[in-house]
């Protein structure tokens, strides 16, 4: 018998959907927190207000797997006509179905769209899985110091 097809949807989540995202970055933190620049204790405390308007100024998209949310990604313009890449994460049951893939491909398309020249994102050096699957993605190293810079050109 053929194993199930996942399907894996991503959609760009809204204000009114802060409960989501709330609940997605306080799980990220809790399986990841060397990979991120804030604590779960933090998190935890920021009223409703703030979480309908995180990160600030982008766009946050969630992944859902057969109707299961998995996966988060924000999108951060610059002034300076950059993108930036922040808050990536995926489920541990979700990794190695190209999730993270989708996410990407959904702040690629946003930064495109809004005239970015490249999506930059910063990556920990620990954090080998993640800057794995950045690189095969096509993102390539442009500094090297206590954070990974990697840069995707987008024209």
């Amino acid at each position: 018998m053929a194993d199930a097809v996942d399907v894996v949807t991503v959609r760009r989540l809204g204000p009114g959907d802060w409960e989501l995202t709330r609940r997605l970055r306080l799980a990220a933190l809790l399986d990841a927190p060397d990979a991120f620049g804030g604590t779960y204790a933090d998190t935890l405390a920021r009223p409703e207000e703030q979480w309908r308007s995180w990160p600030g100024g982008g766009p946050v998209f969630a992944a859902e797997r057969d109707g299961l949310p998995v996966g988060l990604v924000c999108g951060f313009p610059h002034p300076d006509g950059r993108a930036e890449l922040i808050s990536m994460w995926v489920a541990p049951g979700a990794r190695g179905r190209r999730v993270a893939a989708r996410l990407i491909d959904a702040v690629a398309d946003w930064a495109r769209e809004s005239g970015a020249e490249a999506l930059e994102l910063h990556v920990y050096p620990h954090n080998q899985a993640a800057y794995q699957a950045y690189a095969r993605y096509g993102f390539t190293d442009q500094e090297v110091a206590d954070e990974i810079l990697m840069r995707l050109p987008l024209r």
